[in-house]
């Protein structure tokens, strides 16, 4: 590696380009030309004699640009607060004169990875504490609980919320509790496939042909679900990838579901258990990065506190 010293220039059109995902929104958000925003691009993996971005479109980074993305996240966080804190010194320092409106600064950006059973739950009384941060703003990840550590130890976000114990390094871990779901269907949907909906057993339904909806891809949870009963081979399947949408599903009998006990209680639809035993408890954890960071620890605190709802 050559000389490692990284201007904090060439670092910011780095993390442009990631967000933006090209090159020439880099340029844009930045106030300069693209060819000016590659070109510092070009000079930071000069400098640090390491790839960092593959340039396709969108732009993806390599292993070395995942660490430098998460120093530029810190560093962004950092130096908004310290540039905050010298502005309330300067102001303090003009012998109590009123501080000027117009001087406010920028509101920092907190990236969070959030799964979306919490968000259209328990999560939503942090809306209420941010719109009252006037130095914040929040742009959220929606990721599935089981996949979401990789977009913080990748620098995406500065904290995820995930159903994995284990810190990545540098980073904090909180425990929020456990989110309980249930596996439910119609009565509807029960009785077209042979099975008393007033009384179902798992003798009585058969999961490997009774409809089944997924949220998408990366969710497991029915299919977890399904191989603890014995079940391998997967059963007609649709995909809803929207928390809400996806209870909806359910609810119309397209298929049966694991759905968070807390959406069910505002679910208007006559949904009942496809097993003697259908629930699953879900622990969630919130995993930060390891900085002395004042909007991070009251972003830590809110989501403590809205996570004590949990159920």
């Amino acid at each position: 590696m050559q000389n490692s010293f990284m201007h904090l220039d060439h670092v910011r059109a780095f993390a442009a380009a990631v967000d933006e995902g090209t090159v020439e929104g880099a340029g844009f958000v930045l106030g300069i030309t693209a060819s000016a925003a590659s070109q510092r691009i070009r000079a930071l993996e000069s400098r640090l004699g390491q790839v960092l971005m593959r340039r396709t479109n969108p732009i993806t980074v390599t292993e070395a640009g995942a660490a430098v993305l998460r120093y530029a996240r810190q560093v962004e966080l950092l130096e908004s607060e310290a540039m905050d804190r010298l502005h309330g010194i300067a102001a303090d320092a003009r012998e109590g004169a009123p501080r000027d409106p117009g001087a406010r600064r920028e509101p920092t950006v907190l990236r969070i990875g959030v799964n979306a059973d919490s968000l259209a739950t328990w999560f939503r009384p942090v809306f209420a504490e941010v719109a009252d941060w006037d130095d914040v703003v929040i742009r959220l990840d929606i990721v599935d609980q089981d996949k979401a550590v990789p977009l913080l130890t990748s620098g995406e976000v500065l904290g995820t919320i995930t159903s994995a114990e284990s810190s990545a390094y540098g980073t904090q871990v909180r425990h929020l509790g456990s989110m309980r779901y249930l596996a439910v269907a119609t009565r509807g949907l029960l009785a077209r496939f042979g099975s008393d909906p007033d009384s179902p057993t798992p003798a009585e339904v058969d999961l490997a042909t009774l409809p089944m909806v997924n949220f998408g891809r990366d969710d497991d949870l029915q299919l977890n679900f399904l191989a603890r009963r014995g079940i391998a081979t997967v059963p007609p399947m649709s995909v809803v990838p929207s928390s809400a949408e996806f209870a909806a599903a359910v609810a119309a009998g397209v298929g049966w579901g694991m759905i968070p006990v807390m959406q069910l209680e505002g679910i208007d639809a006559d949904l009942v258990p496809i097993t003697a035993d259908p629930g699953v408890d879900v622990p969630l954890y919130w995993h930060h990065w390891t900085l002395a960071s004042d909007r991070l620890a009251r972003l830590t605190e809110a989501l403590g506190r809205a996570a004590a709802q949990m159920r």
